[in-house]
Order: C-alpha cells, then sequence, then structure tokens
C-alpha cells in the first residue's frame, strides 16, 4: 500500500478531529544542527510502533513540500519567504505585480494550522516547522530538544559534508542565525517557559539512546501504556 501524503492524511482525518476529546499524543523534536533530527524521530516511530496498535508517523520537511505545491510554487520559494523580514518595499511591488507569493506571516500561520492539526490528530512524531512553539499549548504531548557542544557538531557536520572546517563552521552559524530568527517570531505567539520538556545532550547520547529514553518519557507522561 502507497503510503499517504500528508495531504490526504490531514484531509481523511479532518473529520475526526471534532470526535476527539483531548488531543494528541504527539512529540514535538526540535534540535540544533549538526545532531540529530530526522533519523531520532524514525527511530523513536519505529520503537513505538513496535509495542503499540495506533501507528504513529513522522512529520518533516514534508510539511514545507506540501503548503509548496498547495500554493503552486517552488520549495524554496516557501523555505526563503517564511524566514524573510518584512519589507515595505516588498510588501509595495507585490501588489503592484499581483505576485501569489505569500509573505512570510501567512507562510508561518499556514504552517501553524497544519503542525497543531497534525498534533491534535495524535500518534505524531514532528521535527522541526517550529513544532514546539506552534503546540506550546495543546495538551498531550511531549517537547524534545537536542542540542550539542559546537566543536561536536563542526566535525560531524564536516564529515557528514564533507565540507573543510571553517566552512563546516559558516553552515553551522548561517542556519543557526536563521533558526533562530524563526524560534523568536514563534514564541512570540505561544511563549511557555521552559520552552521544552526535555534536553537532550547528543555529545553524550546516541541517536539509539536517546530514542530509548524518549520512549520511556512518553511511557512516563501517560502518552502511551508500557
Amino acid at each position: 500500500m502507497d503510503k499517504p501524503t500528508l495531504s490526504s492524511y490531514v484531509r481523511d482525518n479532518l473529520g475526526q478531529l471534532d470526535k476527539k476529546k483531548e488531543p494528541g499524543p504527539f512529540i514535538t523534536i526540535s534540535r540544533q544542527y549538526g545532531c540529530d533530527g530526522y533519523q531520532l524521530a524514525d527511530t523513536v516511530c519505529e520503537k513505538l510502533n513496535q509495542s503499540n496498535k495506533t501507528t504513529w508517523r513522522v512529520y518533516n520537511k514534508e510539511i514545507l513540500k506540501q503548503l509548496a505545491n498547495e500554493e503552486g510554487l517552488a520549495e524554496e520559494i516557501i523555505a526563503r519567504e517564511r524566514i524573510a523580514k518584512p519589507s515595505l518595499v516588498k510588501d509595495f511591488l507585490r501588489g503592484i505585480r499581483g505576485t501569489n507569493i505569500p509573505d512570510g506571516y501567512e507562510i508561518r500561520n499556514k504552517i501553524t494550522v497544519i503542525v497543531r492539526t497534525i498534533a491534535f490528530e495524535g500518534h505524531a512524531i514532528i521535527v522541526g516547522q517550529g513544532c514546539t512553539a506552534a503546540t506550546a499549548d495543546i495538551g498531550n504531548g511531549l517537547s524534545i530538544r537536542i542540542e550539542a557542544p559546537m566543536e561536536w557538531r563542526i566535525i560531524r557536520v564536516s564529515r557528514r559534508e564533507n565540507l573543510k572546517r571553517n566552512d563546516a563552521i559558516k553552515r553551522i552559524e548561517d542556519i543557526e542565525k536563521k533558526r533562530r530568527h524563526l524560534r523568536t517570531i514563534y514564541e512570540q505567539k505561544n511563549p511557555r517557559k521552559p520552552t521544552f520538556n526535555i534536553v537532550f545532550d547528543n555529545s553524550a547520547f546516541s541517536c539509539e539512546q536517546i530514542a530509548e529514553q524518549i520512549v520511556i518519557a512518553v511511557q512516563f507522561k501517560g502518552l502511551i501504556t508500557a
């Protein structure tokens, strides 16, 4: 059987939302660049599906891709405009030219709606996309943050992307700057302190070890039965 697309999955399950008395369960994963993210989510998902009757799913960049498809735009444009700062000149030109490119505010709002819908439907592991702030006020979830020392991440990015040390440093700094900008925007709308339920040091624990601890935390929190 073909794996359902994000749009078909959300569409087919929207009708069930009104019947649900409680949201979730769901897990959000935020990480520093160079740390485990997608692989960690897949590992957690695999472990949860080994012992539960309900199937968990992982959501990551397909959220951005789906929005791009819906808007009829390239994914790169959506990604660029999502982090773009407000500009009166750009808004003026957008109006004059009649472009169909939504601004950053619209894009972030649409992504937030998708993320919140997925979280409320439940049995979802969401990576990035401002998921932690977007779901901060939704119960029955667990928010995870993956961090590691800069030097550890430099070495990892250098090896993974075949970059020289200085290039790896620049890449980490550039991506982290964009993520901080997005995180600030999302957290202004939905602040929560502490931001995350659990923070893991990726240099101290492997992907497999972190995944095992997340599953235990999910059980302790009552999101699943052991």
